[in-house]
């Protein structure tokens, strides 16, 4: 569908055998979906490098993939031609969540306030600093600042309201 977001779960890291078996690496919290996906999508480049169905799923997660068997991908040069690309879904098959809780993804582009109710800025983007997640929020001036993901510092993600609530202490924030 046009203009579907799609959220990256796996990245086909190469191939397996001379059958066609597919080495996926998952990227996602919940790897254990793959065992309940009946096809898989792949896109290389922002575009659809075709999707087929699943016909087996092999856990090898030891060494960091799960093998795939796919229908109409049976020799190594059929499956190779899928290495490289990543596995997505449209974002509204991403898994359920508890309630209060929200996808990291889905904070980009709300505004940021502190817990007075002051806009800060936007949401741009989160990065992974090692040891944590940072939100990264834009001011009105350009400028980006890091404010930890953790719930001491993001005290609130209201999605409907298009807000997320920052908590703020010395230092973490010029004014």
């Amino acid at each position: 569908m046009p203009g579907t977001v799609r959220v990256v779960i796996g990245q086909i890291q190469g191939t397996h055998g001379l059958r066609g078996e597919l080495k996926i690496r998952p990227l996602t919290d919940f790897p254990e979906r793959f065992f309940d996906m009946e096809s898989l999508s792949f896109y290389r480049d922002g575009k659809c490098a075709g999707s087929y169905r699943v016909e087996g799923m092999r856990d090898a997660l030891t060494r960091g993939y799960f093998l795939a068997a796919l229908e109409g991908v049976d020799t190594i040069e059929r499956a190779e031609l899928l290495r490289g690309c990543s596995v997505e879904i449209a974002s509204d098959e991403r898994m359920p969540l508890a309630p209060g809780e929200f996808w990291i993804s889905d904070l980009i582009g709300l505004d940021a306030c502190d817990d007075q109710g002051r806009k800060l800025g936007v949401v741009k983007d989160i990065v992974d600093s090692g040891a944590s997640q940072l939100v990264v929020v834009r001011d009105p001036d350009g400028k980006d600042h890091l404010i930890p993901a953790a719930p001491e510092f993001l005290r609130d993600a209201d999605l409907k309201a298009r807000r997320v609530t920052l908590r703020l202490i010395e230092g973490l924030w010029e004014l």
